[in-house]
C-alpha cells in the first residue's frame, strides 16, 4: 500500500511539472511574441501586503514581474491614489468616497485588517517617484470612476492630473490606461492620442471600442475570452491584456491564448513559467 501511494504522488508530481512546460517559442502576439507578466494590484489579493500598496507593487517587481496592474482613483483635490474599493470604510478606518475626500485625509487612513495596519495608501506620484528604476516597468492603470455624474469638467480634471504625472516621469510608453466608460475613452483619445488606451469590457464590446477609437488594445477576463478571439484582436492590430488569473492553472490557461500582457495573483509562478 505504501508503494502505491508513493507511485501516485510521483505521478502527480510529474503531471504538475509537465503542466508547467510551456513552449514559449510558439507564442505569437503583437508584443514581440512574448508575454509580459504583470502583478495584479501588486502581489494580488492573497498577499501579505494590502493590494495597491507600494510594498505590494515593489515585491511583485522584486519577484520578476515586468510591471503591475494598479487601481487608480482621484481625491477631491485631484491627487491620484492607489485604491480599489468604492468606499474608504471597506478597507480603512475612514468613511466616504475617495472623490469626496482630500489627499491630506486619505493618506492618514489605517487599514482595518490587523496585518495591514503598518501600511499606508499610496499616491501614483509616490509610487513612480519612489520606485527604483520605474521606467524599466509597465503599469496598467485601472481607473476606478465612482463619481456618479461624470461631468466633462471632472473628466478633464482626471485627464490633466494623470497626464501631468505621466509627462513628469516620462512614462507615456510604460503606462496603459484601462477604461470602462466610453466618454473617458473619447476624451482621452481626442486630447492625448499618444496615450496607450485599453477598452475594459467583454471581448465583443471591447473590440468594437478599440476599432471605433483606434485604441492600443483591450482588457478582458480570462474566462471570458478564447484563443481565437485573442487572435482576432491581433489580426485587427490590437494588444490583449488578460486579467482574472487567481491560480497556477489560470496562468497556464491564459498563456496558451497568446495574449500580450497577463495580470496575475500568482506572480512568482507566472514569472517562472515565462522565463
Amino acid at each position: 500500500m505504501r508503494n502505491y501511494f508513493i507511485t501516485i504522488l510521483l505521478l502527480i508530481s510529474i503531471s504538475g511539472c509537465n503542466r508547467d512546460e510551456i513552449d514559449l517559442g510558439q507564442i505569437q502576439n503583437l508584443n514581440g511574441n512574448k508575454i509580459t507578466p504583470l502583478g495584479h494590484a501588486g502581489m494580488g489579493i492573497a498577499s501579505l501586503f494590502p493590494i495597491n500598496s507600494f510594498e505590494s507593487v515593489s515585491n511583485a517587481i522584486h519577484l520578476g514581474a515586468e510591471g503591475v496592474e494598479i487601481d487608480v482613483q482621484m481625491t477631491s483635490d485631484s491627487v491620484l491614489i492607489l485604491y480599489h474599493d468604492r468606499t474608504l470604510e471597506e478597507m480603512t478606518n475612514l468613511q466616504g468616497m475617495i472623490y469626496e475626500n482630500d489627499w491630506a485625509d486619505v493618506q492618514d487612513a489605517i487599514y482595518q485588517d490587523p496585518i495591514f495596519t503598518s501600511y499606508h495608501i499610496a499616491s501614483l506620484d509616490d509610487l513612480l517617484g519612489n520606485l527604483e528604476n520605474a521606467k524599466d516597468y509597465y503599469f496598467s492603470l485601472d481607473l476606478k470612476l465612482f463619481e456618479p455624474n461624470h461631468p466633462d469638467s471632472y473628466i478633464s480634471t482626471y485627464l490633466n492630473a494623470l497626464t501631468e504625472i505621466i509627462d513628469r516621469y516620462d512614462m507615456v510608453d510604460n503606462i496603459f490606461i484601462e477604461f470602462k466608460r466610453r466618454e473617458y475613452l473619447e476624451k482621452f483619445k481626442t486630447q492625448r492620442p499618444d496615450l496607450q488606451l485599453l477598452a475594459f469590457s467583454n471581448f465583443e464590446d471591447g473590440l468594437s471600442l478599440a476599432n471605433e477609437f483606434d485604441l492600443f488594445g483591450l482588457v478582458v477576463k480570462n474566462d471570458q475570452v478564447t484563443k481565437s478571439q485573442v487572435q482576432q484582436a491581433h489580426d485587427e492590430g490590437f494588444r490583449v491584456n488578460i486579467f482574472g488569473l487567481l491560480s497556477k492553472d489560470d496562468n497556464l490557461d491564459a498563456i496558451e491564448k497568446n495574449p500580450d500582457f497577463l495580470q496575475t495573483d500568482k506572480v512568482k509562478h507566472l514569472v517562472k513559467v515565462l522565463k
